[in-house]
């Protein structure tokens, strides 16, 4: 009716089919704001630690992403001037490292790891600065729900609390409001929030839509494809063990009964146990209902498995540990793709939001203890991050191409070995150090086998 009134009054149809209506998207749901955003993050939230704690597929996807986003930890690299002061500086980091974690658990780059992880699997790693007794900054792991998401409020001078969140009236972060214990806590009703500035809080998450105070786990695409994968796998292996159970009837003209089992008014429940052979009274048969082929259910599975893989941010293969389909091209083009995402994350999120915080800490310190004068204190925020390099998938044939480009000034030696998650100043340094040990003992070393194919001019 209001269809045929529309072209009465010759209202214009919709060009775009995705902004038209009708029967396709009588199912229509939308998200249009970070409030529709992050209003089930917490249900969601506890459906994806479920997964990456019961489901083999899930646990297999985090360890997969947090190391290859962190690895054996994401290591700075000043950029300050001087060589003896930024050699110092590396130096006395490298040795706070082992004191970072407040709980005194694990090292800074195990720090990095779990926060990544937490990320991963709830959307949002959270930590906050403490002192040891030394004075050296800590940093101490929360769990992410003891930012209370019941603190919803207006703040003081205009501002806002949303989610625990606290913002000025500009929008910007001021403070968190964070409880003492985590959710579940054994030491009994849980703590009131406690109102801490943003400048002692890391909250690590990566914001999908402007506006976005709080994260959203990176399962949230794939937690329905993933509920029903495993029901399936479920039911493939009961169907494979009912199948396993029953042998064979045996017709016995002295049989006593039918199958064994428990019952009353002469109906018996029975069950079956593997290899089972059966025997039947005369007069007595048995059948089994006819099960529905699930031919196609094998392929079904890794279909499903693959768009999980994609939608959480990983290859297959990675997913899975399935290689028998792979071979070098299709396993480098997935790689090559899946490196250009991780390496998003660590420098657009990762060393942001938790690295950078961090170093502005340390460098502060060491300017309080006298290990840098404050005159170099502003410079020495300028620093670099190098992620672990990325494994080789032909190490010869990827060898040759950077000693290529760097011959050819497409690239520096210092590029080409931060790509290898080390410091070109420390490698210099070593190789200096090896060829004078060697000069030392006379050992002379054989140059390696020329392994260019370049034939000889005739002559």
């Amino acid at each position: 009716m209001l269809a045929r009134l529309a072209r009465m009054l010759g209202f214009p149809k919709r060009s775009l089919d995705a902004a038209a209506g009708g029967r396709r998207w009588a199912d229509d749901r939308r998200v249009t704001s970070p409030g529709a955003l992050q209003a089930g993050a917490a249900t969601i939230a506890a459906r994806a630690a479920h997964f990456a704690a019961n489901d083999a597929l899930g646990s297999r996807i985090v360890e997969s992403l947090t190391s290859n986003i962190v690895g054996v930890g994401i290591k700075p690299r000043s950029l300050l001037e001087s060589e003896p002061v930024r050699r110092r500086l590396h130096a006395r980091f490298r040795a706070w490292t082992d004191e970072a974690d407040a709980d005194g658990r694990m090292d800074f780059f195990a720090l990095q790891a779990a926060l990544v992880r937490d990320m991963v699997v709830t959307g949002e790693g959270l930590a906050v600065f403490t002192t040891s007794p030394s004075g050296a900054p800590q940093l101490r792991r929360l769990h992410p729900e003891q930012l209370d998401r019941s603190v919803t409020r207006p703040a003081e001078g205009g501002g806002i609390v949303h989610l625990g969140v606290e913002m000025d009236r500009g929008g910007r972060v001021v403070a968190y409001h964070i409880r003492e214990d985590a959710p579940g806590s054994p030491f009994g009703m849980p703590s009131a929030p406690i109102r801490m500035p943003a400048s002692e809080v890391i909250h690590l998450f990566r914001p999908l839509m402007p506006g976005q105070v709080r994260g959203l786990s990176w399962f949230t695409a794939v937690l329905v494809p993933a509920k029903e994968l495993d029901a399936l796998a479920d039911a493939m292996l009961v169907r494979a063990k009912v199948a396993a159970l029953f042998a064979g009837v045996v017709m016995d003209a002295d049989g006593s009964g039918l199958l064994q089992g428990e019952g009353s008014d002469g109906t018996v429940t029975a069950s079956l146990e593997p290899g089972a052979l059966v025997s039947l009274p005369p007069g007595k048969s048995v059948e089994f209902a006819d099960v529905p082929d699930q031919g196609g259910a094998a392929g079904l599975m890794v279909s499903t498995m693959r768009l999980i893989a994609s939608g959480a941010g990983v290859t297959y293969e990675q997913a899975s540990g399935d290689y028998s389909h792979t071979n070098y091209s299709s396993a480098r083009a997935g790689l090559l793709e899946h490196r250009k995402f991780i390496e998003t994350v660590q420098h657009h999120t990762v060393a942001f939001q938790l690295l950078r915080p961090v170093w502005n800490r340390f460098a502060r310190w060491q300017v309080l203890m006298g290990g840098l004068p404050a005159t170099l204190y502003q410079p020495a925020l300028a620093v670099d991050w190098l992620p672990p390099g990325w494994p080789q998938v032909d190490p010869q044939k990827e060898i040759e191409a950077t000693v290529a480009a760097i011959n050819a000034g497409l690239k520096s030696r210092s590029e080409a070995i931060a790509e290898r998650g080390l410091d070109a100043e420390d490698v210099d340094r070593q190789i200096a150090a090896d060829a004078a040990r060697l000069a030392k003992l006379g050992v002379v070393l054989q140059p390696a086998p020329s392994t260019s194919t370049t034939k000889e001019p005739a002559q």
